[in-house]
């Protein structure tokens, strides 16, 4: 069995990458715990009442 050694160096360079922007995208849109509640407080009120 022959590894390629393209995919040895590259598998792990693009984990990260895509790690770094999953990480960067997630804390962009992190929230206030006001603006959670107020969510969670909407979302009562639609599905609920």
């Amino acid at each position: 069995m022959v590894m390629n050694h393209e995919t040895i160096i590259f598998t792990p360079i693009i984990a990260v990458f895509i790690g770094l922007i999953v990480f960067t995208i997630l804390k962009k849109r992190k929230r206030s715990a006001k603006s959670i509640y107020k969510l969670i407080d909407d979302l009562e009120k639609k599905y609920i009442y």
